[in-house]
């Protein structure tokens, strides 16, 4: 009876020995399986090249002296500051040299257009100006990625050839005097504008993946907000105006993975070890 339940025992863990056995190699090729397609999914789903579309607001603050607008009229008073939003639109292409590293590139609508404070004439009219400037600008930048996160800084020049150049004057009647002429308004171009602009521009982004990661077709939307300064961005090649923008937008960005081994085929090959 000893030897027979001796002998039981021995049998029972024996069984249990194989299951234990039998499990730890089962999890050992599921693990393997999820690394394969783990490391298959991430190739997959960080594509090198990014076509796109980038689409916000120029937030524009003026400071300037301005009293020549043109020419043929000159202001009876200076016009110091100002702020205004203005539209930005660029078709985009991205490319990712590694995990950190890339480059953008930039190229569209960049408006700049605001409106002055209000100031008091001699006369005590009150004077309004606003200005319509917009520039066709490229904008080259180097892209980081820090802790190999979403998170990206980038940096670059900027280039911006001028689009318009028209501005608003108007000047209302004081409300004292009745015996006025009737307001002024006019709608003209401003003068001595430059054509080129040579400046640079910071920013930050947060890249927001939209698609699966199985799918070929990767869709990412990305928020970003950059920083315009003002140095280099003077319209006028006369007085004082400096632009300060601080941009913000989201960019819709579309690539392509390029699969290169499938999972049916790892789990194919994991198999035949059981």
């Amino acid at each position: 009876m000893k030897t027979n339940s001796k002998e039981a025992l021995n049998n029972e863990w024996l069984f249990k020995k194989m299951i234990v056995e039998r499990v730890i190699i089962c999890a050992l090729i599921l693990i393997n399986i999820s690394s394969s397609l783990k490391a298959q999914i991430d190739s997959d789903s960080k594509p090198l090249l990014w076509f796109g579309v980038a689409g916000g607001a120029n937030i524009n603050f003026y400071q300037s002296s301005i009293q020549e607008l043109n020419p043929d009229f000159i202001a009876p008073v200076i016009f110091t500051k100002g702020i205004g939003i203005g539209t930005y639109f660029a078709p985009l292409v991205e490319f990712h040299f590694s995990g950190s590293w890339g480059v953008i590139m930039q190229a569209g609508y960049d408006g700049r257009k605001g409106k002055f404070d209000e100031k008091i004439a001699p006369c005590g009219c009150p004077e309004d100006l606003s200005a319509n400037i917009s520039y066709i600008t490229m904008e080259p930048s180097l892209r980081f990625v820090p802790f190999n996160s979403n998170f990206y800084l980038y940096a670059g020049p900027r280039l911006a050839f001028n689009l318009n150049k028209s501005f608003i004057y108007t000047r209302d009647i004081h409300n004292a005097f009745h015996d006025q002429d009737a307001h002024l308004s006019m709608k003209e171009n401003f003068s001595n504008i430059n054509k080129i602009i040579i400046s640079m521009q910071v920013g930050v982004g947060y890249d927001i993946k939209v698609s699966s990661l199985r799918m070929q077709e990767q869709l990412m939307l990305s928020p970003f907000v950059s920083f315009q300064p003002y140095f280099g961005q003077s319209p006028r090649s006369i007085e004082v105006w400096n632009i300060t923008t601080l941009r913000a937008g989201i960019i819709f960005k579309l690539s392509r993975t390029h699969t290169t081994s499938t999972p049916s085929k790892i789990v194919k090959s994991n198999r035949t070890l059981l």
